[in-house]
């Protein structure tokens, strides 16, 4: 062999040494990664055998499967997309691709392809069902109940059921709305949201005592649930059982008041006060929250995220404070008489916080944290009018008072307190609670707190 020979063979040899390995194998791979629960590794191999087969439909699905299940919703539409191209009539892509669509916001265009699915494929219970809800979000009741009613027609569906109830509601058709719900618990007894539906849809149909019969089988399901009992604290009320309204809310007994000095490590509270202030407005997620949030009431206001994530700064210190406020309450409320409240407290738990910023004028609207089952607030900082003595009740702490979306009748059960920095609040999470509307050319700061039950 020459010379010139063996630099070849060797040249050769180098190749096939660089050379990618077989497709086959690479595909085993993924799936092995994906059953094992590694879909960015799978999706990466899925990626890179495309680069070399970019005209395999199936794999263009599969990878565009991944991709969905990562939340990359705007890599699964391209996939499906490019899928569909080589394979029109590929009716799980198409559904697919109407998911990530809907997914990503894009309700116009998933609506367009649902109805392509089902263009080509009636019987796809699932796509009637998702495109009723597109149409729901599009604030198109009357086709979402017709796209509900479709998918019911090929049999019994619990979540066709309450999506149908909340159609029928947004229309006024509260009768038929509440059947509906009765409907979904017939099938998924053990559903808490269908549970909430049904007792809210009879209170907003007038029938209290069938709205107060709902939140009993709702707690018997889920005994510590914060929602039922809220709601059946103002259903109580507006039935005329004040006294036990009254017992469930003891203002008297389960609302306490801290005023904190200033913790280790700083020479006053106001120091203290002025360091959280200064971190909450630093927080890179202070902002205006979008108008469906549950305490959204104007610009005015502006929502922090998790303040008790690193880094916590100032925060470790409430923290702490807050901890051993918890410690004093659980010691000092009275055990007797037996309440619900006191059963059930959370023997494991945790905490989670977030801060309110009302820029000169505003209030927040009543509302609960469903997960909190004791709550809490904290005032680092308050305009004048709030803390005056003589100022009225301008910017108070409110509890009792319900949304007014509710309708009810009946007087509320109120309890308003005065804020005043340094000062922390704690109470049931169940109870409706709010600011008492104010203006002011100052800032009012507050951070929240949730006692969070772990298992």
């Amino acid at each position: 062999m020459s010379r010139n020979q063996r630099r070849l063979e060797r040249k050769r040899a180098k190749d096939k040494r660089r050379a990618p390995p077989p497709v086959g194998g690479l595909l085993r791979e993924a799936v092995a990664h994906y059953h094992a629960g590694r879909r960015t590794e799978a999706l990466a191999i899925c990626l890179d055998v495309l680069a070399r087969e970019p005209n395999r439909a199936d794999l263009l699905g599969f990878a565009g499967g991944i991709a969905l299940e990562l939340g990359e919703h705007a890599q699964a539409t391209a996939l499906y997309r490019r899928a569909l191209a080589l394979r029109p009539d590929y009716p799980d892509v198409e559904y697919n691709l109407a998911l990530a669509l809907e997914r990503s916001g894009a309700l116009e265009a998933a609506s367009e392809a649902y109805r392509r699915a089902l263009a080509r494929h009636p019987e796809l219970v699932p796509a009637w069902h998702n495109l009723g809800t597109v149409l729901l979000g599009l604030g198109q009741p009357e086709e979402a109940i017709a796209a509900y009613r479709r998918a019911l027609a090929f049999g019994p569906l619990a979540e066709s059921e309450r999506s149908l109830g909340i159609a029928l509601e947004r229309l006024g058709q509260l009768e038929e709305a509440v059947a509906a719900y009765r409907r979904a618990l017939a099938l998924k007894p053990d559903w808490s949201v269908a549970h909430n539906n049904l007792a809210y849809g009879l209170l907003a149909l007038g029938d209290g005592a069938a709205a107060l019969a709902a939140c009993e089988r709702w707690l018997e399901a889920f005994p510590a649930s914060v929602e039922a009992t809220a709601l059946k604290a103002l259903t109580l009320n507006e039935v005329g059982a004040v006294e036990e309204a009254r017992t469930l809310y003891d203002f008297d007994r389960f609302v306490q008041i801290h005023d904190l000095e200033a913790p280790p490590g700083y020479s006053s509270l106001a120091a203290f006060n002025a360091d959280l202030v200064r971190h909450v407005e630093a927080h890179p997620t202070l902002k205006v929250p979008p108008e469906d949030h549950p305490t959204y009431h104007h610009p005015a206001l502006e929502i922090t995220g998790e303040l008790l994530a690193e880094p916590k700064g100032p925060m470790a210190a409430l923290e702490s404070l807050m901890r051993a406020a918890v410690a004093r309450y659980l010691a000092s409320v009275p055990p007797s008489p037996p309440h619900p409240f006191l059963a059930r407290f959370p023997k494991r738990w945790t905490l989670t916080s977030w801060a309110t910023r009302l820029c000169g004028w505003g209030n927040l609207v009543p509302h609960v944290h469903f997960d909190g089952y004791l709550g809490a607030v904290y005032y680092p900082l308050l305009p004048p009018v709030v803390a005056a003595e003589d100022g009225g009740e301008a910017g108070w702490f409110e509890l009792g008072r319900p949304p007014e979306q509710f309708r009810l009748e009946a007087a509320p059960l109120i309890h308003r307190i005065q804020p005043k920095e340094g000062r922390l609040l704690l109470f049931p999470g169940y109870i409706y609670h709010s600011t008492v509307p104010f203006t002011a050319a100052e800032r009012r700061i507050s951070i929240a707190f949730d006692l969070v039950a772990l298992g």
